[in-house]
């Protein structure tokens, strides 16, 4: 009986010397870990995001006690997006939304990623004729816009709502610019058709920006060049009641 109640006190404090050597590298994990965030938060702030990022993903892999998942994740997302690193900030946005669907900051990283749908519209107001716009290009403005409008509806409380108004208003100058482009290109080649219907198309979509004004003049001399007198003579009156002048 007594040999039994030995091997049972034996049990009793092996057992409570694996709890307490646990419960230490748990204690010495978590504060490394929180050493560890601290640092990454001046690579961030000093804007040297590989620092940065490399603390993070190690944090990320070996994060045994869960320390701020959500925020390292939230940071993450910032210095790969700051990086230039588009898709991988596009996995951690998407992973990040699988795993925080109604966290209280949804809203920054929905608008982190308006940010990279833009971004990834490179260099196209560089670009002079439309027959050398990518297509693809401007289909990431195009996604841009819809998500800034509906960031704009859905989160009309959010501290970002200011700036997405803001980068809205670049993005509608923006494509307008790239319609009025191919509007001019096909007024050189003499598709009057297509001039009107695209002109209609930015009076429609861009009504407040200086390429709907400069439409309505080519619109005007399309109009003319048709020898649809009657129309062309209402546009010339909006025209000049606007002070429209073509630039």
């Amino acid at each position: 009986m007594k040999k039994k109640n030995s091997i049972i006190f034996i049990f009793m404090i092996l057992f409570l010397n694996l709890t307490v050597h646990s419960e230490s590298l748990k204690n010495n994990n978590f504060i490394e870990t929180y050493i560890l965030y601290k640092e990454s938060n001046k690579e961030l702030k000093n804007e040297h995001f590989d620092n940065a990022i490399y603390m993070l993903e190690k944090i990320k892999k070996n994060n045994i006690a869960n320390f701020d998942n959500d925020k390292v994740q939230i940071h993450l997302i910032y210095a790969y997006y700051k990086n230039l690193n588009f898709n991988i900030a596009q996995k951690n946005i998407e992973e990040f939304m699988r795993c925080y669907p109604n966290h209280p900051n949804t809203d920054y990283v929905r608008y982190i990623k308006c940010l990279i749908s833009m971004s990834l519209d490179k260099n196209i107001l560089l670009k002079i004729l439309p027959i050398n716009y990518h297509k693809n290009d401007i289909n990431y403005s195009i996604n841009a816009f819809f998500q800034l409008n509906n960031f704009i509806h859905q989160y009309p409380q959010s501290l970002y709502l200011i700036n997405a108004k803001k980068k809205l208003i670049c993005l509608k100058y923006h494509l307008s610019e790239y319609d009025l482009a191919i509007l001019k290109f096909y007024f050189s080649h003499k598709e009057y058709i297509a001039v009107i219907n695209r002109g209609e198309e930015i009076l429609q979509k861009y009504s407040e920006t200086p390429a709907a004004r400069q439409a309505l003049i080519y619109i005007e001399k399309s109009y003319k060049a048709l020898k649809i007198f009657d129309t062309a003579k209402k546009i010339s009156k909006i025209i000049l009641l606007n002070q429209i002048k073509e630039t």
